[in-house]
């Protein structure tokens, strides 16, 4: 069941993706401001705290928040690491560091093990990741700036992870992901002291600075289908192992790769990346990867 579950958020998460790329660099441009309009619907969250009920213990409150600061400043970090690199390299590389830091969180403090077919599908997929992730561009050869952002942006996507499987393990399903959500949208509010965040959220002569009109729908339509996305992944990452859930993270960006691909070649104007020969070689054997180490898990 965490199989399909995961699989169908990361097949809504390959979209997001894209969108995500697409709206930072066309519609809203600083990461700031786009964590901010990401979170802050995860405030509304708070309305169902009083269906969701109380969580276990004490210290789980202070585990929420943790989930919470994490969830905001791995998004703020990723959609920076995003900007400066093209999403089909970073994206992999964010995805391919969560499940490697989850796995050390998960023996040290979830209690989890693994099965030998499970940690040979966990490397396969990471490996594929990885492959995906190796950029050689005219814009970039070697280590940069982006790669940077995205590794911390995946340590803290895996604190999130960790601590909301801990919230999962120790209370339904429900109540942890409310109060993880609705903490992260509070978090998120604190960016409105940011002159940027404010600058975006009002009327402005300089219409790049305003995010209104075709700008707000289509934000309003990514961050749809990230919470869809990421309901999904965090219903899998409660029915079964952390690690082995986000290591899935390497069938979204196989997906990825592959849709990135049909719109550099067919609809450009839309969205488009370039590749040398070299990467191409990469992502095929980054799918061949990826697709081993699924077949290990079903």
């Amino acid at each position: 069941m965490w199989l399909l579950v995961g699989l169908c958020g990361y097949a809504v998460n390959s979209v997001v993706s894209i969108l995500d790329k697409y709206v930072l660099d066309k519609a809203v441009g600083k990461p700031a401001v786009f964590t901010f309009l990401t979170c802050i619907p995860a405030a509304l969250a708070l309305l169902l705290v009083p269906w969701s009920g109380f969580l276990a213990m004490q210290t789980d409150y202070w585990v929420a928040l943790l989930a919470g600061v994490a969830m905001v400043l791995g998004l703020w970090a990723s959609y920076i690491g995003i900007q400066k690199s093209e999403i089909s390299h970073i994206g992999p590389l964010i995805g391919a560091t969560v499940p490697v830091f989850i796995f050390l969180w998960g023996r040290l403090f979830l209690g989890e093990y693994y099965q030998p077919v499970q940690i040979m599908a966990i490397i396969f997929l990471v490996c594929g990741s990885l492959f995906i992730a190796g950029e050689k561009s005219s814009a970039h050869q070697g280590f940069h700036s982006g790669i940077a952002w995205g590794i911390l942006g995946g340590f803290l996507w895996s604190i999130f992870g960790a601590s909301s499987k801990y919230l999962y393990v120790h209370n339904d399903f429900f109540s942890g992901f409310v109060w993880s959500q609705g903490i992260a949208g509070l978090v998120a509010m604190l960016l409105i002291f940011l002159p940027a965040v404010r600058r975006a959220l009002k009327k402005s002569k300089n219409p790049a600075e305003s995010v209104r009109g075709k700008k707000l729908t289509l934000v309003i339509v990514d961050k749809v289908l990230g919470v869809i996305g990421l309901t999904l992944v965090q219903y899998a990452v409660a029915l079964g192992s952390a690690t082995l859930v986000y290591a899935l993270a390497g069938v979204q960006y196989a997906i990825l790769v592959i849709a990135v691909a049909l719109l550099s070649k067919f609809h450009s104007k839309l969205y488009r990346e370039t590749y040398e020969k070299g990467e191409l070689i990469q992502e095929v054997l980054a799918v061949i990867f990826i697709a081993g180490g699924l077949a290990l898990l079903v």
